[in-house]
């Protein structure tokens, strides 16, 4: 019983997380996209695969795909991190 409300609950976790992407990013990421990245100022490139491999993890919520349309983006494009050096 106890793993079955547990279920549910992942089952409702992984619904949001679809119904967000929808809503703010793009559903039809892949881990071998090439992401370029302005981290205050240094330009960084890597697959998304990398980034996102760590589950449960601030970059794997910026990187997976689910809020690329509300990222901050450079001039050119690459999502922009506010970094300190």
């Amino acid at each position: 019983e106890a793993e079955k409300a547990v279920q549910d609950r992942l089952e409702k976790l992984n619904a949001k997380k679809k119904e967000m992407a929808e809503a703010h990013g793009n559903v039809d990421v892949s881990d071998d996209e090439l992401v370029e990245i302005n981290a205050g100022g240094k330009v960084i490139i890597a697959r998304r695969a990398t980034l996102t491999q760590i589950k449960g993890t601030r970059l794997e919520a910026i990187f997976s795909g689910r809020w690329d349309n509300r990222l901050q983006r450079d001039h050119k494009g690459r999502i922009f991190l506010d970094v300190n050096s």
